[in-house]
């Protein structure tokens, strides 16, 4: 048809490839015929030009004239495509008395394809696929590896595509070696003695002899040649034998084969075949971004394969991405998942391979027995299995994820099959391709698959709950010696067992599980599912075991770690709720007891947090001073540390912003390490972020908020490097609002609060969220968008404080969102929301002044006047200078200043804020300091709220 086999065209959205004969829409295929495919690259080749009629049908008919009316028929055929594909633009004009004319711009490249066609391999290769997903860099590697070495055998487990890439790499060697390519299938085969002759018969050989080698030899002397020997696990001592010696005795052979194990002979190289790429767990990527990842190109396209309207949706994306990273990316089992998804949709379809991974699914009929069902190709290879390695490979199922060869040998070793022996029986499963290798640390694991295949075997016999008993205790062990180790990087090497904890804690709690596992592993395990974030969680397992509790281990430290661990977790997941702290009274209550000063102080240091967030300042300064009482005298420099924290912290809160600072400094410098890693085990909580967050707020308020923002950074880096969520929620909490205080049209700030949003959504931290939503709303409104959205986003925020019980920025969030109302000129409805909030101007907080200050800018603006504006200004200053707030201080005084600018109270009040602002260094600046200047340097007049905050 064309001259331009190598060429892509692309027009309007379309990309038209000659050499495939293919024509894409973005990442979809456009149906053509044969006929209107034939028509277009006509057409489209001489774009913007007439083509008669008679041309057309004596290009895509030559062999027969046609009548017009079949010329019409097709035309029709192909505008629809394309309309259906790209409605409303018309790419083809009929010319009336002439033909028809492409008539779009067309621009076109060089393709990938080669112009002269490589000639098809002349012996028997079977059909390649007409699309090869994601094996590209599988098939060159391999290829390269071929005619350097010679010999290179494609492992890998049953279903990944071993085959199929072997097919592909003929095809592309086929002109090196001018089509003098064998390929063998070596599957029907059922004798070693067998794999010889059937090489000599794919050269058309006669075989008059048992040793038909030597003649093989000869003939295969003659000139270079590929064999490709497929499938030869079940005849590996067979197929090894004459593969080690033909290569040895022939210099111009290369062999190529596939296998489920490497037939460990000399000069061959192993090239291990995985599944296709799956996208990464936890991410939320569009249908677009997934449609990158090969496993899931392939699940797409075998779905159109049986409906070919089918469309991928970011709302089915992440099922999707399930059902490939179930599956491992294995193609086979990806093509049979596929197949359900034309009946169950692709979320049941995830679903069902969630409850149970079927292998019974069907597939085409036209593949080997072998390949039809999951399950026909893993009988295949385990058939093949000796006795022993059958017996491990089943018990391995018991692992919930990757493990080490140890927790392998002390779980599944036993008086049948020693520990020398499940070691060589692992090393023989890994060569079989039956054990996958799990990153590059030396760790192990049954694909899924795989494990589902030998959960069913184990199941039959009588071993399964013996071995899950043992899997659960050996995890116990691991568990218990991570609570106890000092070290920091424990979270990250316990974190990797969490599918072996889950599926431990399962059994444990079955109805044939072992209970008291189960309340000694959740109790172990405790600190861990904190470390690693999974709060939630953490909740549902110790909740499970507190309710397995009896009379021997009430009362006693495992009740105390459990109920400590849970009430942890629903404060920092569902709030300050009453049931919370009636956990941790008891808690409390558990370690006096116990006389045990770790818990003392962490049961008093959740109890403060409780009042501190509701907030209760007073109970929560009588926590805190206890706590002193506690570790005072004791020499426990952590202790001491977490009551010098526990002060600090509430000082700042209540306004007492002098005493606070030496506390917070006192507890970071003198922190004990082993102490508050301790802390950190336990709980996932972090001191240190908290101090820094701290002294950063105390740094601005005090004035320096270049000092500020290097806590603010180094209260971030500690969190970031911890990868704790509660610990970097926090920094983000402080650092998003000092930022805002001191630019908040920077954009650092909002980049904060949305990284905040982010993280505390992901991990269902709604205390931080509630904020994070309000802090938006306020952003919302300084952009001047729709002030309802915003509204209503200021209020979805503060009902997840309420419910999360946390109401230390609630007045400052309703006040600052009033304030940004009157900005926007709406003072009065801003008065309102202030009103609404019910704060009270009298109760002592750390943000106080600035309450003040923003009641007396809406009197200003709402009309109320003059004397009740000045009144809360004068309030704010006394007030800032009392808390030796600095900067509440030089706000304050600048709205007095604008206030008084036509009065006789003008000068005193520059006067104020010229001394206010003489006491900030000449290098510091801010939104604040840059205001203030203004105010001294020129006259302002006071519109309202506006000038004070500009």
């Amino acid at each position: 048809m064309s001259g331009q086999q190598g060429t892509v065209f692309r027009f309007g959205p379309f990309e038209l490839s000659i050499a495939n004969r293919l024509l894409t829409n973005d990442t979809k295929v456009v149906p053509l015929g044969a006929r209107a495919m034939d028509l277009l690259i006509v057409l489209v080749e001489q774009a913007n030009k007439v083509v008669g009629r008679r041309t057309l049908i004596e290009r895509v008919w030559p062999e027969k004239g046609v009548e017009q009316v079949s010329l019409r028929v097709h035309i029709s055929a192909l505008r629809k495509a394309l309309d259906q594909s790209d409605p409303g633009r018309r790419y083809i004009a009929n010319i009336p008395g002439r033909g028809y004319s492409f008539v779009v711009p067309v621009t076109s490249c060089a393709s990938q394809v080669s112009e002269n066609p490589k000639p098809s391999p002349r012996h028997r290769v079977p059909a390649r696929l007409l699309r090869m997903l994601g094996r590209e860099q599988a098939v060159a590697g391999i290829q390269a590896k071929l005619a350097e070495q010679k010999f290179v055998t494609i492992v890998g487990p049953g279903g990944v595509g071993k085959t199929t890439v072997a097919i592909a790499i003929a095809y592309e060697m086929c002109e090196a070696f001018d089509s003098r390519i064998l390929f063998i299938d070596l599957s029907a085969l059922g004798n070693d003695s067998l794999v010889a002759p059937a090489i000599a018969t794919s050269l058309g050989m006669s075989v008059q002899t048992n040793n038909v080698v030597p003649a093989l030899i000869d003939r295969l002397q003659e000139k270079p040649t590929l064999i490709v020997l497929d499938c030869c696990e079940h005849l590996i001592s067979g197929a090894s034998a004459v593969a080690e010696e033909l290569i040895r005795r022939i210099p111009t052979l290369h062999l190529l084969v596939t296998s489920r194990e490497a037939m460990r002979v000399e000069g061959e190289h192993v090239y291990e075949l995985g599944g296709l790429e799956c996208p990464p767990e936890h991410s939320d990527l569009s249908a677009r971004d997934l449609l990158k990842y090969p496993s899931v190109q392939l699940l797409v396209d075998r779905v159109r394969a049986v409906r070919s309207d089918f469309e991928l949706t970011d709302a089915d994306a992440p099922f999707a991405a399930r059902i490939c990273r179930r599956l491992d990316g294995i193609p086979l089992a990806v093509e049979l998942a596929a197949c359900r998804v034309d009946i169950f949709g692709l979320e049941k379809t995830a679903s069902l391979l969630d409850e149970r991974l079927n292998l019974s699914w069907v597939g085409r009929r036209t593949a080997p027995s072998r390949h039809q069902t999951l399950n026909a190709t893993l009988e295949w290879s385990y058939d093949l299995l000796g006795e022993a390695e059958k017996r491990i490979l089943n018990r391995l199922s018991v692992f919930g994820g990757g493990f080490t060869f140890e927790a392998a040998v002390a779980v599944v070793a036993d008086e049948k099959v020693d520990e020398a022996r499940v070691s060589d029986c692992l090393w023989e499963l890994r060569s079989k391709s039956m054990i996958a290798a799990q990153g590059q640390d030396g760790r192990l694991r049954l694909l899924d698959p795989t494990r589902a295949f030998a959960l069913q075997r184990l199941a039959r016999s009588d071993e399964p709950d013996h071995f899950r008993r043992r899997h659960a205790l050996y995890f116990t062990d691991l568990f218990r010696q991570g609570a106890a180790a000092d070290t920091s990087g424990w979270p990250k090497a316990l974190g990797i067992e969490v599918d072996n904890l889950r599926a431990a804690l399962n059994w444990a709690f079955s109805a044939n599980g072992d209970a008291k596992i189960g309340v000694e592993l959740a109790a172990t395990s405790a600190s861990a599912w904190m470390g690693m974030a999974l709060l939630t969680e953490c909740v549902e397992w110790m909740r499970k075991a507190i309710s397995h509790l009896d009379d021997t281990n009430s009362g006693t430290r495992q009740e105390m770690i459990l109920q400590s661990a849970l009430a942890s977790c629903v404060m920092f997941t569902g709030g300050m709720t009453e049931k919370s702290y009636a956990t941790w009274a008891k808690a409390l209550l558990l370690a006096d007891g116990l006389n045990d000063i770790d818990y003392q102080m962490d049961a008093l240091l959740v109890l403060w947090a409780h009042e501190l967030r509701v907030p209760n300042y007073a109970e929560a300064i009588r926590l805190a001073d206890r706590g002193g009482q506690v570790s005072e005298g004791t020499g426990r420099f952590g202790a001491i540390a977490t009551a010098n924290y526990m002060r600090g912290i509430v000082y700042y809160h209540a306004g007492r912003i002098a005493e606070a600072q030496p506390l917070l400094e006192l507890s970071l410098h003198c922190d004990d390490e082993a102490a508050r890693q301790l802390l950190i085990k336990r709980f996932g909580y972090d001191r240190k972020v908290d101090n820094l967050a701290g002294l950063a707020t105390l740094a601005w308020l005090r004035g320096s908020p270049d000092q500020a923002r290097r806590f603010n950074q180094m209260a971030l880096a500690e969190a970031r490097q911890s990868n704790r969520t509660v610990n970097l929620c926090g920094a983000l909490t402080f650092a998003g609002l000092i930022a805002y205080f001191t630019d908040p049209d920077d954009g650092e700030a909002e980049a904060l609060v949305n990284e905040l949003i982010s993280h505390a959504g992901k991990y269902a931290l709604y205390n931080y969220q509630g904020f994070g939503l309000g802090m938006q709303a306020i952003y919302e409104i300084r952009r001047g968008e729709q002030i309802s959205a915003a509204s209503a986003m200021l209020y979805a925020g503060l009902e997840k404080l309420s419910a999360a019980r946390y109401g230390i920025f609630d007045w400052f969030l309703q006040a600052e969102f009033a304030m940004c109302m009157a900005l926007a000129g709406r003072p009065s409805e801003g008065l309102e929301i202030f009103e609404r909030a019910k704060i009270d101007l009298g109760e002592s907080r750390w943000y106080g002044p600035e309450l003040h200050r923003i009641r007396g800018e809406l009197a200003l603006s709402s009309g109320e006047g003059l004397e009740a504006g000045r009144q809360c200004f004068q309030r704010a200053l006394e007030l800032a200078n009392k808390q030796a707030s600095l900067s509440w201080a030089l706000r304050a005084a600048t709205s007095l200043a604008i206030a008084e600018r036509s009065t006789a109270q003008n000068d005193a009040a520059r006067r104020t804020l010229q001394a206010t602002h003489a006491k900030f260094r000449d290098d510091l600046e801010s939104r604040d300091l840059r205001l203030a200047r203004r105010v001294l340097a020129v006259s302002h007049s006071h519109d309202g709220a506006a000038n004070s905050m500009q």
